[in-house]
């Protein structure tokens, strides 16, 4: 699958205007309008586009690129737009195939990859901040080695960003175990279209107060705002991991197996956080509710 555009096969058009340059360099933020950079953020993995790549053929030129490297390089991009009615098309990894992170012709592609540092992991709470530039991989390099995980692998780890997840409402691997990214997300900060930046959650692993707006951004994909930060929920490490396959003589007896054993688990993370000991209970009798509580539940599943 090709990767790469041909040499010397490109031809681009003009980029933005003068004015809008101009714009940018007085608020600071750094930008690109080569044809090679234009070229590389006009596409993502869509698969459409990938035969464009192998012919030179580029459908949608960016006016220019913008790399940010904070919230209020953002925001400063943001408000230049507006005063220009100029499109913006926010970009992490682009590792999507469905054509989300492709800038309308003439637009501003913001590039947040420049917003890669994992600013802490706080480990009363179980929370890390993250910009949201950061890549999956060096996300979760840097708390398993403080003995956590994020718990987030979707097929595209390697290529998309903390960003990404979130803007997208992704799903990995491990969902069915630690939770899709909504269920991850603790905190956001959130830069709207004129610029105003709003934070929105707190850094604690729960709350309970009010609607839960950060919803309203999660799977928004850029078009409610511009994500720049972000806080997680962590897991402590799994002292050891397995992998199998499992093999089945039908779908429908393969689908309720999984089900089952999807209520199972969570039947047991229930009353390991919920069945304590009273006042003169032992933990064998805790364990015996336990454990009749769960063998209800494999009773309720059997099969017709």
């Amino acid at each position: 699958m090709p990767n790469h555009y041909p040499s010397g096969a490109l031809v681009a058009p003009d980029p933005a205007s003068s004015v809008l340059l101009d714009e940018l360099i007085r608020a600071g933020v750094s930008f690109d309008v080569s044809t090679s950079t234009r070229a590389e953020h006009a596409r993502d993995w869509w698969p459409r586009l990938i035969p464009d790549v192998a012919s030179g053929h580029v459908e949608n030129w960016p006016g220019v690129v913008v790399r940010t490297h904070s919230t209020s390089d953002v925001s400063a991009t943001l408000r230049v737009a507006q005063d220009h009615r100029v499109g913006v098309t926010a970009q992490g990894g682009r590792s999507g195939v469905g054509g989300g992170a492709v800038p309308t012709p003439g637009s501003i592609a913001l590039d947040l990859t420049g917003l890669r540092e994992v600013i802490a992991l706080d480990a009363t709470s179980s929370t890390v901040r993250v910009q949201v530039g950061v890549f999956g991989p060096d996300l979760e390099r840097f708390v398993r080695a403080l003995g956590y995980t994020v718990g987030h692998l979707p097929q595209s780890f390697d290529l998309a960003t903390v960003g990404g997840w979130i803007a997208c409402r992704g799903a990995g691997q491990y969902s069915n175990r630690y939770g899709k990214i909504e269920d991850m997300v603790r905190a956001l900060t959130v830069v709207l279209a004129g610029g105003e930046v709003v934070v929105l959650g707190g850094h604690g692993p729960r709350q309970a107060v009010g609607p839960d707006l950060l919803q309203l951004f999660i799977g928004s994909e850029g078009t409610l705002g511009i994500i720049t930060e972000a806080t997680l929920l962590v897991h402590a490490l799994a002292p050891s991991e397995q992998r199998g396959a499992f093999s089945f003589v039908s779908f429908v007896k393969a689908w309720r197996r999984v089900g089952e054993s999807f209520n199972v688990t969570r039947t047991r993370r229930y009353f390991a956080s919920t069945t304590k000991p009273s006042p003169g209970e032992t933990s064998t009798s805790k364990d015996a509710r336990s454990s009749c509580s769960t063998r209800a539940i494999h009773s309720s599943l059997k099969p017709p």
